[in-house]
């Protein structure tokens, strides 16, 4: 018997694929030439495409699977301030300074993101609603609470724990 850990409604594409088709793949050969090659049709790879495309270069964009197909299909998470490792564990490797460049620049990204989708105008419903760091034992959660402690003043994303007991409540 394989049990399975989704919900029965749970999809292996994502939900707004129901909107919008599945973007398919070109079947069309590669040009002689190009300026640049962009290999990968993520969030970066696409980025970098359009920008250089712009900058009047002749781009052309490869992939092995369709457009968005990994992370950026998944959401790997590169949309949040989220920062891996933690700040105290970036500063004993890249001293205090660096690490809170690091954690900066994740937190410029974001905002960055807030503003292409408003200037391309991109109909997404793009909003900032928050994000759920979950504990999946009590030692996780004791490293969550002390990551918590351990964020510079200055840099600190505003949070809110959650104990077990309340967790009902947000994420129902």
């Amino acid at each position: 018997m394989t049990v399975s850990v989704f919900m029965p409604d749970a999809k292996a594409v994502p939900y707004w694929w129901d909107a919008l088709p599945a973007p398919g793949q070109s079947t069309a050969g590669l040009p002689a030439e190009a300026d640049v090659l962009v290999i990968g049709s993520g969030y970066t790879g696409l980025h970098a495409a359009l920008a250089t495309a712009r900058g009047g270069r002749s781009t052309v964009v490869i992939d092995s699977e369709a457009a968005g197909f990994g992370c950026s299909t998944r959401n790997g998470g590169q949309g949040s301030t989220s920062i891996k490792p933690s700040f105290a564990e970036l500063s004993r490797r890249y001293g205090r300074e660096h690490a809170a460049d690091i954690v900066r620049e994740g937190q410029r990204s974001l905002a960055w993101l807030g503003e292409f989708v408003a200037a391309e105008r991109i109909a997404c419903d793009f909003h900032l609603a928050g994000r759920f760091h979950a504990a999946h034992n009590p030692r996780q959660w004791e490293l969550l609470v002390r990551q918590a402690d351990e964020q510079p003043p200055e840099l600190a994303v505003p949070m809110r724990l959650v104990p077990r007991e309340a967790q009902r409540e947000e994420i129902g």
